[in-house]
């Protein structure tokens, strides 16, 4: 497998891992989180709580990346893809997000409402998954991400 493949398989791994580390988060803290002992109803507590379900999971899945890259990668490479995944991968989840709600619109009116759902995680996942590693990619380039290539 070449370097590039294995890449982009590393990053998108651990994309999808993010995002199901989110969702699920999301649903336990919205599950387990019992309204009768918050009776405030503030809004800090949700920012918190939006806060942990996304970075805890936006870290473990960038420690993860690091890990996976140290292999066959340099230390300085493998912290460079992770702090780009780390700082992508939440904006992708959100575009993803607030963008899905479009699809879904589309999908209900193009194919029928059984689509919704099944168009509404396609398009999250698809934006998982090529936005960060298109940025780590990009961020690994023999550039440096900030250069022309070959240039003195």
């Amino acid at each position: 497998m070449s370097a590039t493949r294995r890449l982009f398989t590393t990053v998108a791994e651990g994309a999808v891992l993010f995002a199901i580390a989110c969702w699920a988060l999301v649903l336990v803290i919205g599950l387990v989180t019992p309204r009768a002992f918050t009776p405030d109803k503030s809004i800090h507590g949700e920012i918190i709580g939006a806060l942990v379900a996304v970075f805890l999971p936006d870290g473990l899945a960038a420690w993860w990346i690091f890990r996976r890259l140290r292999v066959d990668r340099s230390r300085s490479d493998a912290r460079r893809a992770a702090t780009a995944f780390a700082v992508s991968a939440p904006v992708a989840l959100g575009v993803g997000n607030l963008l899905g709600a479009l699809v879904g619109g589309y999908a209900e009116a193009l194919l029928g409402r059984y689509f919704v759902l099944p168009a509404i995680a396609a398009f999250t996942i698809v934006m998982m998954i090529f936005v960060p590693s298109g940025v780590v990619i990009w961020a690994l380039h023999p550039s440096g991400g900030v250069g022309p290539v070959g240039g003195k």
